[in-house]
């Protein structure tokens, strides 16, 4: 039951560090936590028993599935927090309002480009990193 455990603990941060990278930090802070929250409220037994087995005891301390999955949580709601303070910190203006100028619709330039799928991503992602391997910038 341990290594199902530890495999099942494995997939939920992976799913939650993907989520987190591809799509947003807060949709996989909701994923984080309500996944769990609606596995026990559909099963409450059987995930009582889960969180209940014990995986190793130090010094007298037994460590079951709960202090686990609580380190988790804390582990990647750091994660996700530090994400979003530094997106906000990258993200913010810090120039004087008076030096600001707007823009209206009519003077802003048109972007000619659509944006790229994926693939097109992902192929210019692998261009590019053939071309620093093979020693050209």
């Amino acid at each position: 039951m341990e290594t199902i455990s530890f495999l099942l603990f494995f997939i939920y941060a992976m799913v939650t560090l993907i989520i987190l990278v591809y799509l947003s930090p807060i949709i996989s802070a909701i994923f984080m936590i309500i996944i769990p929250v609606a596995i026990v409220f559909l099963y409450p037994e059987p995930v009582a028993q889960f969180f209940s087995i014990e995986q190793f005891s130090y010094q007298g301390v037994s460590v079951n599935n709960i202090h686990i999955m609580l380190m988790l949580w804390s582990a990647l709601l750091g994660v996700i927090i530090y994400s979003e303070l530094l997106s906000w910190y990258l993200l913010r203006d810090v120039s004087p309002v008076e030096d600001k100028k707007e823009i209206s619709i009519k003077e802003q330039p048109e972007l000619d480009e659509k944006p790229k799928s994926i693939k097109n991503k992902a192929e210019d992602f692998l261009l590019s990193l053939g071309k620093i391997m093979s020693g050209g910038k």
